[in-house]
């Protein structure tokens, strides 16, 4: 399947939310409480990054953009209000305003109506979400200037953007997933989305040992069944009898269904059993594990 970028002229992604964090100590309060070193956003990047409870469990997955007026993150829309909510408790004393920003539209247009992250385009915050594919997220007034009078989303955008997440090995977080995984689960040292280096944020004593305190025994591998329904966030692939793993996330591709499933390395390599009886063959990842994937 193309990726969505290649195949439409411009869509809507109402699936993705955004929040803004504003005021001077804005990258200082997230480098308190995100997985990735916010320091480095500076320089105009788009981070991938985690926020995690004090016990190390995933959250939400985060893209940040730094603009000259905010930090935006670009999550999933289901759980922005409860980040925003879980992020809120650990402000204190800093200055700083957090806010789910409802007056933005996330959506895909094409290359050559996308500002670069360098143009300074006012009103338009540009998120660098995957090869091949950026996002904007501004008001809709100016949504509708860049790219048609009539933009709206297609409804078969969401599984599209899900599929092609997939093909890149890329988990995200719902609200039936946030709390469940570790980082190194969802194979976010592999995506540059942890640093090691930056010092303590909620739940940097987990992370940390999880990396340093042997082999890690659980990764996001992915798999391909036959056609049918797509498994339920957390269901369970078998093995022998014996539950080896849970699904991330599934979309229909090319007539079958695909997934990204959490794990154990014992099962590497190794066909598995839907909860429904189907086979989940297994699908080469586009990046190597380290832990012999």
């Amino acid at each position: 399947m193309p990726e969505p970028s290649q195949t439409i002229e411009a869509t809507l992604l109402p699936f993705l939310g955004v929040l803004r964090v504003g005021g001077e100590d804005a990258a200082r309060f997230l480098q308190g409480q995100l997985t990735n070193d916010t320091r480095l956003l500076a320089d105009g990047r788009t981070q991938f990054s985690a926020c995690t409870t004090p016990q190390g469990r995933v959250v939400a997955l985060l893209r940040l953009r730094q603009t000259d007026d905010a930090i935006y993150a670009l999550l999933p829309q289901e759980l922005a209000a409860t980040v925003a909510t879980s992020l809120r408790r650990f402000v204190l004393r800093a200055k700083v305003d957090l806010q789910v920003a409802t007056d933005r539209r996330v959506a895909w247009v094409p290359r050559a109506l996308c500002p670069s992250p360098e143009s300074g385009a006012t009103g338009i915050v540009s998120f660098d979400y995957a090869p091949g594919r950026r996002v904007i997220a501004t008001d809709g007034t100016t949504l509708q200037t860049m790219a048609a009078p009539s933009i709206e989303p297609r409804p078969e955008i969401e599984n599209e953007w899900r599929a092609a997440d997939i093909a890149a090995g890329l988990p995200q977080v719902f609200a039936a997933t946030s709390g469940a995984f570790v980082p190194q689960m969802l194979n976010l040292d592999r995506l540059d989305a942890i640093s090691f280096t930056k010092g303590c944020y909620t739940g940097q004593e987990i992370v940390a040992r999880t990396q340093h305190l042997g082999r890690i025994k659980r990764r996001t591998l992915r798999y391909r069944l036959p056609p049918g329904t797509e498994p339920a966030p957390l269901a369970g692939l078998s093995l022998d009898g014996q539950k080896v793993a849970e699904v991330v996330m599934s979309a229909t591709r090319d007539e079958a269904v695909e997934l990204l499933a959490v794990t154990t390395l014992e099962a590497l390599g190794r066909t598995l059993l839907a909860e429904d009886g189907r086979e989940a063959v297994p699908v080469e990842m586009p990046y190597g594990l380290g832990d012999g994937g």
